[in-house]
């Protein structure tokens, strides 16, 4: 009997200090959606840049896995199904963030650069905490390209301010101010239907798409004219659930984090890249002819798309834009 016990005992310290190949833990899983097909650039960049790196930096302890795109969640329902939980991580444009981060759309008014916004106590560290009430732990922007919307139009040409009056200009929350300020009627339309909208006349433009979403949506076709003065900076941004971030190990959070912000920088280039060359191909296969206002009037157009998003957003927020103005300002 006492032999029997040595022999199980011996079998039992054995198990215990085995290989710890043997008992390797089932790594963490976590999926990712995004507001755009997995075939648009903007998922493209993020899945190489910031997905498949930190899957492979973490050896197996964390996987990420795309769930899918707009075919998963609409645009407007990935905030909240990140905040429940139904899905960890998302990329969506910041309006759609905005009704449960209140004032958050501010941040596509950015003079500043990404170093700068990161720096301690500065913007990011400030919206971070403005995502965190949402239960949401902010990453970043997927992109960050001054100068990222353009205003397509369907047939009409205009050269001057008063070429605008009576116009029908659709997009997404980000349209909204600009087109009023410039005296136009406000459609909200979801960027897949932006094709029909414009072939049906249900618009007359479209503003809140940069080259590389109108060329691949295929709205070049339905389009005559495009005004060649973007404003604003890129929306699309990227947070996980909370209490999923804060649940991984430290050293798994730091992972997210650090390749977050060096995946925010390779982003970039690659996106102004990849939208000079939308537009040069728009233009040269003669689909589009782009519309260059004269001096006057072009700084009546930029200047009236941000003062129109900074007074939208204090009515809508008074409490929070001032900060925020002061934080993306120079």
């Amino acid at each position: 009997m006492r032999t029997l016990f040595l022999v199980l005992f011996t079998v039992y310290l054995a198990l215990c200090f085995a290989a710890p190949s043997s008992f390797a833990k089932e790594p963490v899983k976590l999926n990712w959606v995004s507001f755009l097909p997995k075939t648009q650039p903007e998922t493209g960049l993020l899945q190489k840049d910031f997905v498949d790196k930190v899957n492979e930096r973490a050896k197996g302890e964390l996987v990420i896995s795309f769930r899918g795109g707009p075919e998963t969640f609409a645009a407007l329902d990935i905030p909240k199904a990140v905040q429940r939980g139904v899905v960890d991580i998302g990329m969506v444009f910041v309006g759609a963030v905005e009704p449960i981060v209140p004032g958050v759309a501010a941040d596509m008014l950015t003079q500043i650069t990404l170093d700068e916004e990161r720096q301690p106590g500065g913007a990011y560290d400030y919206v971070l905490g403005m995502y965190k009430k949402a239960g949401l732990y902010y990453l970043g922007r997927s992109s960050h390209m001054n100068g990222f919307f353009y205003t397509w139009l369907r047939k009409k040409k205009v050269q001057k301010r008063e070429d605008f009056t009576g116009l029908i200009i659709g997009g997404t929350t980000a349209a909204q101010p600009a087109a009023l300020a410039w005296g136009c009627t406000y459609s909200s339309i979801q960027l897949t239907d932006s094709y029909t909208a414009m072939e049906r006349g249900v618009v007359d433009a479209i503003t809140a798409m940069p080259p590389t979403s109108w060329k691949d949506f295929g709205n070049y076709e339905v389009t005559k004219y495009v005004i060649n003065h973007p404003i604003y900076t890129s929306t699309p941004r990227v947070f996980i659930n909370l209490n999923t971030f804060n649940n991984l190990p430290r050293h798994l959070q730091d992972l997210l984090v650090k390749t977050f912000i060096e995946s925010e920088k390779e982003m970039v280039g690659a996106v102004i890249r990849l939208n000079r060359d939308a537009m040069n191909w728009m233009v040269e296969k003669k689909y589009i002819e782009p519309i260059k206002l004269p001096p006057e009037e072009a700084k009546w157009y930029i200047d009236s798309a941000y003062k129109g998003a900074w007074d939208f957003q204090q009515r809508r927020f008074p409490e929070i834009t001032p900060k925020l103005k002061q934080l993306y300002t120079k």
